[in-house]
């Protein structure tokens, strides 16, 4: 099996590299049996390496942690890597069974998953009832061993049938097996999801991984001077983890900007399709992000908080990590230390992570965490809407183009959905009245916003045209309003039209057309 990985190395030579899971071949083999068709249409549409989506830019923030701003506290040892999973399904074993999902949790049924054969969903409920029983009394206190695991592969099918990943999680038994100690890597999830604002069956995901030899957590150890007593391995690598996320969430909250500075962004502002004015809600932008610049000056414990008060079936412990947004509790991400089981049935049995060099590889624990990319650039960039993502509105790409590549993360601006009504105005630039003053682009545009009472959504020049005779240059601006709540009506929109016409005609020395 060949595999691609950008290592963060530094800025000149890290690059994004595609981890194929299988050849192309067998890739275009697969058929996607009980798929619905807005599922189909989204496979391979990845936002989370898309530059101009704010999944995509939230995923860069991100890496460029890792890559760049990972701090002393990690001073030895490989790098990290990144990885992009191509959106492909992946064994039932790699999705469930090697990541220690109890054969009889409910994650496993077919109204939660997008399995891919038929025959696999015909004998789920007499498999479920004949054979699930006797494997599972076959597990010892909680562990599936790989006695177990082979066990399913050959009487389930579980390394033949496959599934559409259900958490990018599920590629954590590859990444381990071509011998991957720190990595982080994204992919496309995909679950049987009831359509709302805050659920889709189609999303994005960022994992996380490190993986600790006996000498690096020793070393570890002797940095930790705010550790007390004697740490166990498992102290040290929570302490770890904690220390890690906790840099990477002030980094994130940090990126996020106002999108009002920026040129490109015209859009009117409101956070809500009531009728609630528009001055009220114009400064959500700006507001939002000094918001987020105050939050990470606070004291730590202020606004983050881990909660230890729940379990995934891959790490133990398992934390949640919360971030107290306008006086509430916001759940941003899950993490813990991985369990034993995985390393002992993947890497330890395999000896996956020998060198040939005399390297230290003797693996003694490590620590793994899971991000939902659009819920938490809902949060950063205040999307109240999973759906919005998928948008290919010019008003809402526009609001991320320019911040490619910049390291920034803009706060959405809202906009209407509401039909939009366009005028267009003609004129000649230089008309016969000197007493007014020459065109001024900046200012025509002012008069419109000034005058239109917030309608106004876009001013844009469409053409320009010189006199064929007479030389003179003549340009077409269309102006487009639309409102937040309400449906603008063909007069209404003409009487505040008027009024931004009669304006302009006393303001400049124009001619119209």
């Amino acid at each position: 099996m060949a595999y691609h990985v950008g290592a963060f190395r530094c800025p000149s030579s890290y690059q994004l590299m595609k981890y194929l899971l299988k050849s192309n071949q067998r890739a275009q083999a697969h058929t996607y049996t009980g798929i619905p068709t807005h599922v189909k249409s989204k496979l391979g549409r990845r936002l989370d390496i898309d530059p101009a989506n704010p999944v995509g830019q939230t995923a860069e923030i991100i890496k460029d942690f890792f890559k760049n701003n990972y701090n002393e506290h990690l001073n030895t040892g490989p790098p990290f890597s990144y990885i992009s999973f191509d959106s492909q399904p992946v064994t039932i074993r790699d999705n469930f069974d090697e990541l220690q999902v109890p054969l009889n949790h409910v994650s496993r049924e077919p109204c939660d998953n997008f399995y891919v054969s038929d025959e696999y969903v015909g004998n789920f409920a007499r498999q479920k009832a004949d054979l699930h029983p006797k494997i599972i009394a076959d597990v010892k206190e909680g562990r599936y061993t790989n006695g177990v695991i082979n066990r399913m592969a050959n009487e389930l099918g579980h390394s033949k049938h496959r599934v559409l990943p259900t958490h990018s999680t599920s590629h954590l038994p590859e990444i381990l097996r071509n011998g991957l100690r720190r990595a982080i890597y994204s992919g496309q999830v995909f679950r049987r999801d009831a359509i709302d604002s805050e659920h889709y069956p189609v999303f994005h995901q960022m994992d996380g991984i490190m993986l600790f030899t006996r000498g690096e957590l020793e070393e570890f150890g002797e940095t930790y001077s705010d550790l007390s007593g004697n740490p166990t391995d498992e102290d040290l690598i929570i302490h770890h983890l904690k220390v890690t996320l906790e840099k990477l969430l002030a980094h994130l909250f940090s990126r996020v900007v106002d999108t009002d500075g920026d040129s490109h962004i015209s859009v009117a502002t409101t956070n809500d399709s009531s009728s609630k004015a528009k001055s009220g809600s114009a400064n959500n932008s700006s507001k939002a992000s000094s918001d987020y610049k105050e939050l990470v000056k606070q004291p730590l414990k202020e606004w983050l908080q881990w909660d230890s008060d729940t379990s995934f079936p891959f790490t133990d412990p398992s934390f949640e990590i919360n971030v107290k947004l306008n006086g509430e509790w916001v759940e941003i991400l899950g993490c813990g230390k991985l369990k034993d089981v995985i390393i002992d049935n993947i890497i330890r049995s395999s000896g996956s992570m020998e060198s040939s060099s005399g390297e230290d590889t003797d693996i003694v624990g490590g620590w793994a965490f899971g991000i939902g990319l659009e819920r938490l650039a809902m949060v950063l960039c205040r999307i109240t809407d999973i759906r919005q993502f998928w948008e290919e509105d010019e008003r809402f790409l526009r609001q991320y183009r320019w911040s490619i590549g910049s390291g920034k993360l803009p706060v959405f601006k809202p906009y209407s959905r509401n039909p939009p009504i366009s005028r267009d105005i003609s004129f000649y630039i230089d008309g016969s009245a000197m007493d007014k003053r020459k065109f001024d682009e900046s200012e025509f545009r002012y008069i419109f916003d000034e005058l239109s009472r917030d309608y106004v959504e876009d001013v844009a020049e469409i053409s320009q045209y010189i006199h064929p005779e007479t030389g003179r240059k003549s340009v077409c601006y269309r102006i487009t309003y639309r409102a937040m709540g309400e449906n603008l009506t063909n007069a209404f929109v003409n009487k505040i039209h008027q009024l931004a016409l009669d304006r302009i005609v006393n303001t400049f020395n124009i001619e119209l057309r």
